[in-house]
């Protein structure tokens, strides 16, 4: 009898056994657990440009939803949240820690969020006080989490387990708790529990938090950002996200999609930092450029502008002397490691593929065959490199080669698209080209800003050959748009443009025109009484 019990718990620890190995975690699955309020959830309207994602991005269903059902994963197409969500910052979070991780790695994200709500909503001690007095609008979104989103997050967590393996907390949240000096440790509370619930350790579960819209913007709850810097001081693994230069809709309460987009990337930037990935990357326009370098805009391009060589100017054989042939780029590493360096290039065809390219104190190398259809990507080192400062310098070589951006990374994975946010960010100060494709004027102008400095108000004048449609558009140093002036037709001749500052802050603005067929950018400096 004591042999068939000693057989029986046996064949029962190697069925447990079985059953724990047959249903282990996939370490390459990593697992993000978001939520927050509106601008968590997503607001902003889905566009062409965000249908298309990596297979390796998955979202789990968190309520049944257009036929996707609440537990089970699905390509992480937007909404993310609750069916009738917008675009959020997790979108393109996942989509960029997709981008820059090997093939190996899949992400996935778990996204609970409640437009509206407060902090105190999260706290599972507590939320069925607030729930108690929430809007019925509110209520009609908490309803759909069975009347806890915390609870239906940490069920969504546990059964995620299964699958992978949690990396990180994305919260975007704090609008509705503005002012509030004791809102990090409400937060704390928070993360805590969600270490409790599902056997996570504090040191490899980074909490990444998101400023809200920023003042910058005009954002509406932009002081609570104040609060949000302090958070690190109460939970050591958090890390907050910066909203500077997000463009925001019209409510200045949420992100518009460009917005999303580019506070979606910084969290995933900060989080391949935290995992040892790091990249810089840096324009060409905002770069050093010398003098015989043309700036021009493309939609395409990052920024909207690139670099080229003045038609009639190449060098094959030999580098061209004289700082107004070169192109500095100086960037700093963080590290003693292997970099891959990248140049973005648009090079037509074989007679237009070239640059004379050099590396710190290094010589320069002819950078030959570059040839691309469009902007693309192309791998000029593969070096160790040490932490600190370092140049690159690049002169021309054939005409029509094009350069958008640089960029280098302590890893081969190729960059996407355009890359991620420049180090260096500017206003491009486009070279004027007139309808020929020459460095004319052609009967346009754009004249100095009166006055200059200036001091609440200023006069721009500007003078057309012909009736032409205007854009004056008026940017910060970080680039962002603050307004247009015109953006309507006018008749041949001069004419004046004013310009109220209103509450702006002092600093360097420029302001630039567009005609179609002429395009300048002119700087202009505010000083307030």
């Amino acid at each position: 009898m004591k042999k068939i019990s000693l057989v029986l718990l046996l064949l029962i620890a190697f069925l447990f056994l079985f059953t724990v190995t047959g249903f282990s975690q996939d370490p390459n699955f990593h697992i993000y657990l978001c939520f927050g309020q509106s601008n968590m959830e997503g607001q902003a309207a889905v566009e062409r440009v965000d249908k298309t994602v990596d297979e390796r991005f998955q979202v789990m269903a968190a309520v049944n939803c257009s036929g996707e059902v609440k537990g089970q994963w699905y390509p992480a197409i937007p909404p993310l949240t609750r069916c009738y969500t917008g675009l959020s910052p997790s979108d393109y979070f996942g989509r960029t820690l997709v981008a820059n991780l090997p093939d190996s790695i899949k992400v996935g994200i778990i996204n609970v969020s409640v437009a509206g709500c407060k902090i105190e909503l999260f706290d599972k001690d507590k939320y069925e006080n607030y729930v108690a007095t929430a809007p019925s609008w509110m209520l009609s979104i908490i309803d759909e989490y069975d009347g806890n989103p915390y609870s239906w997050l940490v069920d969504l967590a546990k059964l995620a387990q299964n699958d992978g393996v949690i990396k990180g907390f994305l919260m975007h949240q704090g609008e509705s708790n503005t002012g509030e000096s004791d809102w990090p440790v409400k937060v704390k509370i928070i993360y805590d529990n969600l270490l409790n619930d599902l056997g996570l350790q504090a040191d490899s579960i980074p909490l990444l938090a998101g400023e809200v819209v920023h003042a910058d913007q005009g954002g509406v709850c932009a002081s609570m950002n104040s609060i949000i810097a302090t958070l690190p001081e109460t939970i050591p693994n958090a890390h907050v996200i910066s909203s500077s230069g997000c463009t925001d809709a019209a409510d200045n309460l949420h992100f518009n999609a460009a917005g999303y987009r580019k506070i979606g990337k910084r969290y995933a930037v900060q989080m391949l930092s935290l995992m040892g990935y790091e990249s810089v990357y840096a324009e060409a326009e905002c770069a050093t450029v010398g003098g015989n370098w043309n700036v021009l805009e493309d939609a395409d391009a990052s920024n909207r502008a690139y670099v080229t060589v003045r038609p009639g100017w190449q060098s094959i054989d030999e580098v061209p002397s004289g700082e107004e042939n070169m192109i500095h780029f100086t960037f700093s590493l963080p590290s003693d490691t292997t970099y891959a360096v990248f140049g973005r290039f648009n090079c037509p065809s074989p007679n237009a593929d070239a640059f004379w390219i050099k590396l710190d104190d290094g010589s320069f190398e002819k950078f030959d065959e570059l040839t691309t259809t469009g902007w693309q990507w192309i791998e000029l080192y593969n070096r160790e490199l040490s932490a600190g400062e370092h140049t690159l310098t690049i002169a021309y070589c054939e005409e029509g080669a094009a350069l958008d951006n640089i960029g280098i990374k302590n890893s081969n994975i190729e960059p996407i698209d355009a890359g991620l946010e420049a180090v260096n960010t500017c206003v491009p100060e486009y070279t004027t080209v007139g309808v020929n494709g020459q460095n004319s004027y052609n009967g346009y102008s754009l004249n100095q800003n009166f006055p200059n400095p200036f001091s609440k108000k200023t006069t721009i004048t500007f003078t057309l050959p012909e009736r032409a449609f205007v854009s004056m558009k008026i940017f910060n140093l970080q680039g962002i748009e603050i307004t247009e002036l015109g953006g309507k037709y006018f008749t041949s001749g001069q004419h004046k443009l004013d310009f109220d500052s209103q509450l702006l802050p002092e600093g360097i603005y420029f302001y630039k025109i567009n005609t179609g067929n002429f395009n300048l950018t002119r700087k202009m400096t505010l000083l307030n009484e």
